[in-house]
């Protein structure tokens, strides 16, 4: 099975706290508590592992108490990873649920840097992996304050190794896209919208496409239309109502991971997206980010509707 290195620059110590409803300004006793590893390469990871189309070895920054947590979870979870420890301490994110209405709330405390001698390792960990993947993925942003040239860095070694690239991430891309490395971008609405300052998806993918020369790119929306390009196609989807919504946090990873993986497999681009927008809707059904059950994943699939424009 193909090896898939993936980049997870800010893992966390993820807590998904439910109560009966949120008060705001009052006093919330929670009803249950779950704690985790996530992070955009962890649920990276984990995403790619339910599915089974292909393997990863995660490369993170990780430190402190909350590091050892993350890394005790990884082990126990039986993920390939190798930790660049730092001065600086992992994170922590609560992910807060309201019973009453099924809103979630994000809470995500500050990243602190990864020095020059901590990125350095990164580097070298990536261009390890490398040298045994076929595909490679940058997830998420840098931890605050850490170089912003190590995006590209990790892309020339992609391109040097001949191995397509995902990026999931928008900020300080320029660098990224004129590596060389054949990418693929998954990014959300909003976050097109910024990159591109253009009024549209369409317009957005039309853009993206004349000016990096990207032929892959897949955008979500939650659980509104998403849209995948091949570079002169461009296809939407139409997802599937879910009756029940447990936790929505790690759903654009999961479309990420299973996107590449299906396409690595062999897949096409369109084919690929639709398997990673029923993950994705999957993952929804589960409080652990970047999980989901096959089956139901493979159902919702096939419940949701794609057109090509």
């Amino acid at each position: 099975m193909k090896i898939i290195a993936a980049a997870g620059f800010n893992p966390a110590r993820q807590k998904v706290i439910a109560f009966k409803s949120i008060t705001r300004g009052g006093v919330n006793r929670a009803v249950s508590m779950e704690e985790f590893a996530s992070g955009k390469g962890i649920n990276f990871c984990r995403a790619a592992a339910c599915s089974g189309r292909a393997k990863t070895r995660l490369i993170q920054f990780c430190g402190g108490v909350n590091g050892d947590f993350v890394e005790a979870g990884l082990r126990k979870e039986g993920m390939d990873f190798i930790s660049v420890r730092t001065q600086a301490p992992t994170r922590c994110c609560d992910t807060c649920i309201d019973l009453a209405d099924g809103s979630t709330t994000e809470l995500i405390e500050p990243s602190h840097p990864a020095d020059a001698e901590e990125t350095a390792k990164f580097v070298e960990a990536f261009s390890e992996t490398l040298k045994q993947a076929s595909a490679a993925a940058l997830c998420g942003t840098l931890p605050t304050g850490t170089d912003k040239t190590l995006y590209a860095k990790l892309a020339r070694l992609a391109a040097a190794a001949g191995v397509p690239l995902l990026v999931d991430a928008w900020r300080d891309v320029d660098d990224i896209f004129s590596s060389g490395a054949e990418i693929m971008l998954k990014i959300n609405r909003e976050e097109l919208a910024a990159l591109t300052q253009k009024p549209g998806v369409e317009a957005g993918l039309k853009f993206i496409a004349e000016r990096w020369g990207i032929r892959k790119a897949a955008i979500t929306d939650g659980p509104g239309r998403a849209y995948a390009s091949d570079g002169k196609r461009v296809a939407c989807y139409d997802l599937p109502k879910l009756e029940q919504v447990v936790n929505p946090i790690g759903c654009g990873d999961t479309a990420s991971a299973v996107w590449c993986s299906e396409m690595l497999a062999g897949e096409d681009v369109f084919t690929a997206f639709r398997r990673a927008l029923g993950a994705a809707s999957a993952n929804c059904l589960t409080s652990l980010c970047g999980s989901f059950d096959p089956a139901s994943a493979a159902r919702l699939a096939e419940e949701t509707r794609i057109n090509r424009l």
